[in-house]
């Protein structure tokens, strides 16, 4: 471990991100490692960069470097993320909220259990500090997550995680979704661990995930199945289908011989349609994984990017 870089996408969190950079500030000062922060503003409205940059100069040092990237409009949490990894120079990337939930204290038992040999460690936020809505969601949508796809991990919701970098580089190429890192990560034969870690209430500003996060995990239980257990082996994913409509097919067909009805036959042929609108789901996404395209809509999202350095004025491009 030489480099970390912390990451951090944010989205109207003005008087949230500079008490964050100055908890990261004490905490940077404690590790001995160099580190750089990565904010992506991900098209505020209240100022968020404006704070960021009145107090980035007072944090370096002891962070090395501070990057502000601000997107033309806002992406979602997904491209945001993806935006900052693509900017990131350390070969251990720690990923947070930018909304004082996640508690850099942590930061160092992540890094210190990714020494053991592990490529990920997520967060697991055993006690919660949030409301009902939050958290019943969240319970549904990763119970059937861990069923579906037999990646164990108690928390999928918790941003608060450490990666190798190789892990990272690879997903982003290929588009990443913020909701399913460690089905992702596992799915390229990554080792993953899980510690417990801090959760503290939101203070400043509002949450935006509720109730209608069961309903997406549902709309994308399929395909995480099927990046999980066939990623790396698609052909064998699709005989498995192939093999389970042989199936019920034969059971469809004995079962419309002996009641000498047509209802067997619709059940097939419904069932038939579903199978080959999902295969065909799996084959695009498959195919837009490979080539690039979701890399490139990535790199096109950034307006503009500030550097900010010790004893070094501050650099300003856009891409």
């Amino acid at each position: 471990m030489k480099r970390v870089s912390i990451v951090l996408p944010a989205y109207n969190e003005r008087g949230n991100i500079a008490p964050l950079l100055q908890e990261i500030a004490d905490v940077v000062g404690r590790i001995s490692l160099p580190t750089e922060v990565v904010i992506v503003d991900d098209g505020s409205t209240d100022g968020t960069s404006l704070e960021v940059g009145q107090i980035a100069p007072s944090l370096t040092p002891p962070i090395e470097s501070l990057i502000l990237l601000r997107l033309n409009r806002n992406y979602g949490q997904s491209v945001a993320t993806s935006a900052g990894i693509l900017h990131a120079t350390g070969d251990v990337i720690v990923i947070m909220d930018a909304d004082r939930q996640n508690d850099p204290a942590d930061i160092p038992r992540l890094l210190a259990k990714l020494q053991e040999g592990f490529d990920v460690v997520s967060g697991w936020r055993k006690e919660r500090k949030d409301k009902w809505t939050r958290v019943i969601p969240s319970k549904i949508a990763n119970a059937l997550i861990a069923l579906a796809t037999g990646v164990k991990v108690h928390d999928l919701g918790c941003s608060l995680r450490a990666y190798r970098s190789w892990v990272l580089q690879t997903l982003v190429r290929e588009g990443l979704n913020h909701r399913y890192m460690p089905i992702y990560c596992a799915a390229k034969g990554a080792q993953i661990t899980e510690i417990v870690v801090n959760h503290r209430p939101r203070t400043v500003g509002q949450s935006k995930y509720g109730l209608g996060r069961v309903f997406v995990v549902l709309r994308d239980l399929s395909l995480l199945t099927f990046l999980a257990r066939y990623g790396q082996n698609p052909y064998a994913g699709m005989s498995v289908v192939a093999f389970k409509m042989l199936l019920i097919g034969l059971a469809c067909g004995l079962w419309g011989w002996l009641t000498k009805s047509l209802l067997p036959l619709w059940v097939f042929l419904i069932l038939l349609s579903q199978s080959v609108f999902l295969s065909l789901g799996f084959i695009a996404e498959l195919l837009i994984r490979q080539s690039g395209q979701r890399l490139k809509a990535v790199e096109q999202t950034v307006a503009e990017v500030k550097i900010f350095k010790a004893q070094v004025s501050t650099t300003t491009y856009k891409p």
